[in-house]
Formats: structure tokens, sequence, C-alpha cells
């Protein structure tokens, strides 16, 4: 059965005008396209929602400045195929069946005979059967509830490109023609895909200051909160928000989570949180990342599966409520919308929430690609670890981070004699091996720490000179490079490559704007700017932009700044003050625009500190 997940699941925008042209595909049949050079497959089934998202994104000329393949710099309606299939067997609804494309060149009837199916390949990407079926699949179903016509082509059928590439081939031998009776049942409404959830590790978090711990039995609420900023800023940003300007020993949530519905760890289920003042202790905190109206059915489904997980660890049903609804709260968070979803009961559909796998947030960071890394212990190694030490009850080896895992470490951890904190790093590794008598065991899910040779490739790609030597020995021209990445990543610079200095190469790598620090607010500054402010990205400056930077600035400094779209002194105040508390770049608050103030921003973008 066809698989289709809907405009609104996977968080389309509205088309920009009416489409009043007509679309005859009885006359025609299908044209099969592909992503193109320069465009990846999603390897990682998580990363196929916000893919679809940022292909609209870019065609309505909305965001990304990538060009689409094949399309130059058209900008569209709304995203110019009618559906789209991910390597994965899943369909994303595009226009629909009743609208017009605009994939399939400008040579008349194309377009308004044919429907236009994407495969998400890039040109040099291996097809997968799945996707191959899926659209077989979708075609015959479109034909028996559509009246899409016999004929199967590709893009490149109708005009001079490439497109689609690897998957012509299947167009020429008749792979997309349905082998049987053509599917006649409509899709499901709702997509199957399941939610995934990020531990700490993956999405970058920086090591917290302290730790308090509050056992889950003693929780009495859970409160949803909203981030009030773009949907764009990421949990790493939240973080350093968070440490560098509230002061605070970690990011203030137990939770968090996005429009995709992915779920990332906060400071986790068994540790009190700064989200709402005397509530701290009682109540589990979770954010979800936006402004009010941007919450998704996914993003609802996570958080509703967060409390349900959360009753499950507590052992009881924990009060629902909202921040502005807490005892001593003034504020509008989480907005009208989750408010309201809040008080009519947290409804939304169940969906399994699977671990998340590899770092999130770019292609950066995290583990490197050299293959001489060291092995810290995944999720549901550590479950197998802390069972094969003979833990009861045994804990299920799910891949999925919860108290009852979090105990368990801890238990483990006093058992091997390091300090029992629930945070499986190189120290619990090591002592557990030497309980164990060696290796590091696990079936293989491993997350990473990075080698040697992988620190000095590091540091060359930040732009150390003279290029380290990629050897992979230790020398004093490796520790003084390493010294070097630690105070441009912003920890403490001891030479010693552990999971501070890991984190904070990761969220500079991931998040970071790679900006030349010059004090000139060209086009690639304000496009990084307008990134993170959440406008759109276009290099050019004016008065939206004016207003996302004071939307910004209100949200995450507390400025209190008129959105009015003027710039002036008070907001260039505003702006000064939140890079002084973030970075420390040690600005005169005197509201003077000027390179100075340039430069420190154009700082805090690279560091993912704005």
């Amino acid at each position: 059965m066809v698989q289709i997940v809907r405009r609104e699941e996977w968080g389309a925008v509205p088309r920009k005008t009416p489409e009043t042209r007509s679309f005859t595909p009885w006359l025609g049949g299908f044209a099969v396209h592909h992503l193109g050079k320069g465009l990846k497959l999603q390897s990682r089934h998580d990363d196929c929602y916000g893919h679809v998202r940022d292909i609209q994104r870019q065609q309505m000329a909305e965001a990304l400045p990538w060009p689409l393949p094949g399309h130059g710099k058209e900008v569209y309606d709304d995203i110019s195929y009618n559906y789209l299939v991910c390597n994965h067997g899943i369909v994303f609804e595009g226009r629909g069946p009743t609208l017009r494309s605009a994939a399939n060149s400008t040579t008349p009837g194309a377009n308004q005979n044919n429907f236009a199916i994407c495969g998400m390949i890039g040109l040099d990407d291996t097809v997968h059967g799945e996707m191959v079926a899926a659209i077989r699949e979708l075609i015959a179903w479109l034909q028996a509830r559509f009246d899409g016509g016999p004929t199967i082509k590709g893009h490149m059928d109708f005009t001079s490109t490439e497109c689609p590439g690897k998957l012509y081939p299947y167009v020429q031998r008749g792979d997309f023609h349905q082998i049987g009776t053509p599917e006649e049942t409509p899709p499901p409404p709702k997509p199957s895909r399941p939610l995934f959830a990020y531990t700490r590790a993956q999405w970058g978090a920086r090591p917290p200051k302290e730790v308090t711990r509050v056992p889950m039995s003693s929780r009495t609420g859970f409160t949803v909160h909203y981030s009030a900023g773009a949907a764009t800023q990421t949990v790493r940003q939240i973080q350093n928000y968070h440490m560098d300007s509230r002061g605070w020993s970690d990011i203030g949530y137990n939770f968090l989570v996005d429009r995709d519905g992915r779920i990332f760890e906060g400071r986790g289920w068994d540790v009190v949180g700064a989200h709402a003042t005397g509530h701290n202790s009682a109540h589990i905190g979770v954010c979800f990342i936006g402004e009010d109206g941007d919450a998704t059915p996914r993003a609802l489904s996570a958080i509703r599966a967060l409390y349900e997980a959360a009753n499950a660890g507590a052992g009881r049903t924990l009060d629902r409520t909202w921040h502005g609804g807490l005892s001593g709260q003034s504020t509008q968070c989480p907005g009208a919308g989750l408010r309201a979803w809040v008080q009519g009961g947290m409804t939304a559909t169940t969906l399994p929430v699977h671990g998340g796998t590899g770092s999130i947030g770019g292609s950066g960071g995290g583990t490197g690609s050299s293959g001489g890394m060291t092995s810290v212990r995944s999720i549901a190694a550590q479950q197998q670890a802390v069972n094969g030490l003979g833990h009861t009850p045994a804990l299920v080896v799910d891949g999925l981070w919860g108290p009852a895992t979090a105990a368990g470490v801890r238990w483990l951890q006093a058992r091997v004699g390091v300090g029992a904190d629930g945070l499986w790093g190189p120290a619990t590794e090591a002592a557990y091996a030497g309980n164990v008598g060696g290796g590091t065991g696990g079936g293989g899910g491993m997350t990473s720490v990075r080698s040697i040779a992988a620190q000095q490739q590091a540091v060359n790609g930040l732009g150390h000179t003279p290029a380290l030597a990629v050897d992979g020995a230790w020398g004093p021209d490796t520790a003084a490079g390493v010294r070097w990445l630690q105070t441009r990543v912003g920890v403490g610079a001891d030479g010693l490559w552990g999971p501070a200095t890991e984190a904070a190469y990761a969220g500079v790598v991931d998040n970071g704007a790679g900006l030349t620090v010059d004090g000139g607010f060209g086009p690639a500054t304000i496009r990084a700017t307008q990134r993170v402010i959440g406008v759109t990205v276009d290099g050019a400056w004016g008065p939206n932009s004016v207003r996302g930077l004071q939307r910004h600035l209100n949200a995450w400094s507390g400025a209190g700044l008129v959105v009015d779209g003027a710039a002036g002194p008070g907001t260039y105040r505003a702006l000064q003050t939140h890079l002084n508390r973030m970075t420390g770049a040690g600005l005169t608050v005197d509201g003077a625009w000027g390179p100075a103030t340039i430069r420190a921003l154009q700082t805090a973008l690279n560091r993912g500190q704005f």
C-alpha cells in the first residue's frame, strides 16, 4: 500500500498564490525526476522530512542559497513536484494529485499533461529498491484514482537535462509500470514513520557545569514550553544562550522537540531543570522549538510521547501543565496554540519512538571520517553492559534513553568505581573494560571520540597554520594545534581532546557560519544572520530582517524592543549587550553600529552562539 506523508505532516508552507491553470494528466502520464548534482539522498530516514521542506523553501526562494539542479534559479509558488519519494520507500505529497506541476520543463503540455514525481537521490546515488517499488505503486494509484495517463517518461524526454539520472534506466525498462492489479484503496491519512530521539552526545551538548539529581518518583508535573524564537534555532544554540547569556549550569529544559517531532535530550529525566522557578524539581520541562503556531502534528505526538514516558518513569499520572499556568509564572509561554492543546488534554497521534542515528545538526563535527576512532558505548550497548553485570530488573535493550537506563548506568558506575553521574564517557568505558577484562563489546552500535589523526584533521580544517601533518602521532605540534582549536571553539585549552572539546568542535562545525571575521556586513554575514533569526535568506538587509533581529533579541535576550523594523541605537545596544553575554565580546554598549560590533556578530555566528 502506498504510504503518503501529507503536506501538513512534513511541515509545508502554503503556496504563494492559487493555481488557476488547467491540469489534464489523463492526456499524458508521468515524468520521473531526481535531485541531481550536488544533492544527496538522506541515509537516515529521520532526515527526509526536513529534506523535503528544504526543497520547498529553496524552490519558493524562502531560504536555502543552493540552487536545485535542473531548475537554475527559478522561483515557484510552491514545491514544483506533485510527489517526492525517498529511498526508504515513503511518498511525500508535493502539489498533490489535482494541481499541475512546474517541474517538467517549459515544453508545451509537459506540466499540464503529466504528474511530476521526484526520486530524492542525487546524480551519483545508488537507486534503492524501496524507492522503485514506491514510485511504481504511486503511479498505479494515481492512474486508478486520479486518471493518470499511461505514459511514463523521464524528465530528459521533455527537455535537455541529465535528469532523472540513474532512475532513467528504470523508466526505459518499464520498471515503473504496475505489475498486476493497480492499488485501489486510498493511502492512509497519517504516516507510520516513527519519531526519533537524540542524546546529548548526538546533538553536541556542552558538558554541564553542575548536576543536581531528583528521583523520578518525586515528579508530580509535566510542563510544556516554547522557545519563542525561530524554528531554525538548534538545540546547541539554545544551550549556548542558557549557559552563556543566562549563566545557567546547562540548557534549562529536560527535553526539547522540533517541528519534525525530533526529541532532544536536555537535562534528562532525573536532573533538576531551570525552566520554571519554583517548579524545576517537581516538573519535567519540555520545550517546543519555535513560536506560537509553529507546532506540527508530529511535534505534538513527540511531546505526548514524552508525557507518557514521564508517567511510566514516575509511576503515576503527572499533572499536564504549561509554563504560564504555573504558580508564580507571568508569561505567555507556550503561546495560545500549545496552551489550548494542553488544556484540551494533549491529544495526539501515537507514534513509536526510535533512537536517532549518528550526530544531529550537520555534516561536520562529531565522528570524522578517518576511521581511526576510539569507541564510547551507544545507548543500546550501555543497556547491554548494565545487564551483563547483573542489574535487576534487566533493562530493555531498545537504544532509548530513559529513567531506567539512567539509573542502570549509575548503578554500573558505582559497581566499577567511577563517579555515578549517569553519563557514559571515556572514564566509565575504561573502568568497565577493566572490570570485565577487556574490550568495548556492545553489538557494534558505537559513537566516537576523536583519534589523534582525526584531531589533526580537525585542527587543519579550522584553518591552523602551518597545517599539521596528519600522521596519527602525538607530539608538540599536535598538542599546540589542539590548544589553538580549543581556544577557537571556546573550551579550556589544555591540549586534551575529550568530550567537552568534541562537543564544542561539533557545535562550531555543525552550527557555525564559517565567516571571515573582518567587520564587514556583506551578503555572507547577512545570510548567516538571517538563517539564525528565521527570516528570508537573501543576503539583503532590510526592515523584515531588522524585525527578525528585534524578535530574536526579545526572545533570547529579553531586550523588550518594539518590533518595528527600524534599526537604531536601541536595537544596536540590545545587540551589543547580547553579544557580550553570549561570547564575552567586551563591546562598549553605545548603540553604535560599526566594525567592532560586526566582528563580534561574525564571531558569535561562527561559534553558533548567537
